[in-house]
């Protein structure tokens, strides 16, 4: 039984083989039999376009990374002791020159400059000054150097009289004597008053200068800040009771940075004062700027050239402390080759470009320079002048493949 199943199964699996072959043969169709490939290639010719490598005026740069730093940088200081009563900015607060950044309480300086010039207006009335006028007066004039004056007239007018009787023998050397004492005394007395007003004089302008310093010390309550920038660090806080030259607050020019950079002993003869340097960091819109500083020296450790440029940042947009990369032109008229960007093909480190040669497609194997504007790079080797390239390369494209060529 097992036997003739065998052999049932065996005819049955000889009769679909004869039938596939069958098939094969002449070719069956059917749900799954696979298309028939025509042997005519109609491949299209691809169009490309391309502009001819001319030499045009590509300015020769140095690129170096620098960092950026703040114009100034000064560390507000409260200049009186006291405590502070208020604070006006924080981290990161715009302020103008002579902007409020904080305030010591005033009390006491307010008690000291009215006691002040209440010592002004004193000494002032000694010496007959109106209130609000001049302080200046001819010690002839004044009230006790007049009495003095004329106290000292009296006593040299009796002197005289004295001196006539004496000598006519009615009043005796006593009375002489005496006369002639009492003028001695009260010219001492109109000396002594004229010193005095001199005195009052000076202590005047003493108190002036006391009321001057307690003013000026009021006015110090206000801690102010030393030019425009941004806070940087606030370091005080309200209710701290500070010192002379206490810290209150850090703050930084941002307008205009500085950009420092280190150039190579190599190009250090080709930096120089004036010399455009543009400034690239992520992220923010590249702008120029020009070198204004430069060392009288190459540091002898690194070999290096100190560069500093002014770069303008009006925005703010530049933060002191970050790192840029600074191009410094140091030809510009120098002359060179450039594609679009869009031409240069890049893999594995390679950077190559198409260039059209009889209608066929061949290839340079180039070095790129620079971006430059208007989305084109610089090619600094491996394309000739005058070599057509194709502007877009894309990865269909192969070298020896036919193209048909528009430029525009």
């Amino acid at each position: 039984m097992i036997c003739e199943t065998m052999r049932l199964v065996g005819r049955t699996n000889l009769k679909f083989l004869v039938a596939a072959l069958a098939c094969a043969a002449v070719g069956c169709s059917g749900p799954y039999s696979s298309p028939t490939v025509s042997a005519k290639n109609t491949a299209v010719t691809p169009r490309v376009r391309v502009e001819t490598a001319k030499p045009q005026t590509i300015p020769e740069v140095v690129t170096v990374t620098g960092e950026l730093v703040a114009e100034e940088h000064a560390i507000v200081s409260a200049r009186i002791p006291g405590r502070i009563g208020e604070m006006k900015v924080d981290l990161g607060s715009r302020v103008e020159r002579d902007d409020v950044v904080a305030l010591i309480e005033p009390v006491e300086y307010e008690y000291r400059a009215r006691g002040a010039e209440a010592l002004v207006e004193q000494t002032r009335a000694r010496l007959g000054l109106k209130k609000g006028g001049s302080d200046d007066v001819n010690p002839l004039e004044t009230a006790s150097v007049k009495q003095a004056a004329a106290a000292l007239e009296e006593a040299r007018l009796n002197f005289a009289r004295i001196s006539q009787l004496h000598k006519a023998g009615v009043l005796s050397r006593m009375e002489f004597d005496k006369g002639q004492a009492t003028v001695q005394q009260t010219e001492a007395r109109h000396q002594e008053a004229i010193e005095g007003v001199l005195e009052a004089q000076a202590q005047l302008s003493e108190r002036r200068v006391a009321l001057a310093i307690a003013k000026y010390q009021l006015s110090e309550t206000f801690v102010r800040a030393p030019f425009r920038g941004a806070v940087t660090k606030r370091i005080a806080a309200v209710g701290e009771q500070v010192t002379a030259n206490s810290p209150v607050v850090s703050v930084a020019r941002l307008h205009p940075v500085r950009l420092r950079l280190e150039v190579s002993e190599r190009y250090s003869t080709r930096v120089h004062m004036g010399q455009r340097v543009d400034v690239r960091i992520t992220g923010i819109a590249p702008r120029s700027g020009k070198i204004v500083r430069l060392s009288p020296a190459i540091e002898t450790q690194n070999r290096i050239l100190a560069v500093e440029a002014e770069i303008p940042n009006e925005d703010g947009a530049l933060r002191p402390g970050s790192f840029a990369d600074g191009s410094i032109t140091v030809d510009p008229n120098a002359r060179g080759l450039s594609v679009p960007a869009s031409a240069v093909v890049s893999f594995a480190g390679v950077d190559r470009i198409f260039v059209v040669e009889q209608d066929a497609l061949a290839e340079r194997l180039v070095k790129p320079g620079r971006a430059l504007t208007d989305g084109r790079v610089e090619i600094v080797s491996g394309l000739a002048a005058g070599e057509r390239v194709v502007a877009e390369a894309n990865d269909r494209l192969a070298v020896g493949q036919k193209v048909a060529v528009f430029e525009r």
